[in-house]
């Protein structure tokens, strides 16, 4: 039980690691955050030792990184549609996919 909320908990830490990076110190912020993402991904899985906890920290990447980029309440968006925004979107997601089902 405890693995598996912390894979939720590292998962969603590296979303918004990537999210605050992806956009910030052009064209290097958007490197770190896929490079973040990865190893971020593979570190769940050294550190729990199971694939399903790399799924389980690659599901909560995803819906943090999806809800940066929907609208808030006042509107505001974090992962705004330009070439930045959707290269760590498709990017981050590729490389979480590759990593998580990646074996251990």
């Amino acid at each position: 039980m405890f693995k598996f909320f912390g894979s939720i908990l590292l998962g969603a830490v590296i979303g918004f690691i990537g999210v605050a990076l992806h956009n910030a110190f052009h064209p290097i912020g958007i490197i770190l955050a896929l490079i973040t993402t990865a190893v971020g991904i593979n570190f769940v899985g050294e550190l729990f030792g199971e694939r399903k906890f790399k799924i389980v920290a690659a599901i909560a990447w995803l819906l943090v990184a999806l809800r940066a980029g929907s609208y808030g309440q006042s509107h505001e968006i974090l992962v705004i549609s330009n070439s930045y925004g959707n290269i760590f979107l498709l990017g981050g997601l590729l490389a979480a996919t590759i990593f998580a089902t990646k074996k251990i």
